[in-house]
């Protein structure tokens, strides 16, 4: 396809921001993601459902007036097909989406934190202590965003997130 395949859908994207779109449904849709989403299609050249996608995301542009202003059924059905969009850009190009190892690995180790934090409490006070629980738990999440902090940046250095 052309080159300028990411610039021209995001010329289009902006057009029919501009005829339809409010503000606050340009923030709630995170209407912004689709430019994202279509110079990262874009950038894959030797997939063929990215070459699917790229017809899917136009589809979607080119309807947005309608899926974003009109029933709630066209929110959800904008919401699903673009969600199926970055799913595959997930799951086949490992591209994630802003602070997804943040998120991930907070919950992680704050699960993590307050397992050891009970295991600590029973097995050195005989019963729950409030404060080793909640202090292993909170560095659990701390360390959770930390090491989690470290991996998103490396995906935004390497072009591989949304």
């Amino acid at each position: 396809m052309d080159e300028n395949w990411s610039s021209k859908i995001s010329n289009e994207i902006d057009q029919q921001i501009d005829l339809y779109i409010s503000v606050r449904d340009y923030r709630f849709y995170q209407i912004e993601k689709l430019k994202r989403v279509a110079k990262l299609l874009d950038s894959q050249e030797n997939c063929m459902e990215c070459k699917y996608a790229k017809k899917e995301l136009k589809t979607i542009v080119q309807d947005l007036d309608r899926l974003i202003n009109k029933s709630g059924v066209n929110r959800s059905e904008y919401e699903n097909r673009v969600e199926k969009l970055i799913v595959h850009l997930k799951d086949k190009h490992k591209v994630y989406q802003a602070h997804h190892f943040t998120y991930t690995y907070s919950a992680i180790y704050t699960l993590v934190g307050a397992g050891f934090g009970l295991i600590l409490s029973y097995g050195f006070f005989y019963s729950f202590h409030s404060s080793v629980f909640f202090f292993t738990a909170g560095l659990g999440m701390f360390v959770g965003n930390i090491l989690g902090n470290r991996k998103d940046k490396v995906c935004i250095r390497d072009g591989k997130q949304i």
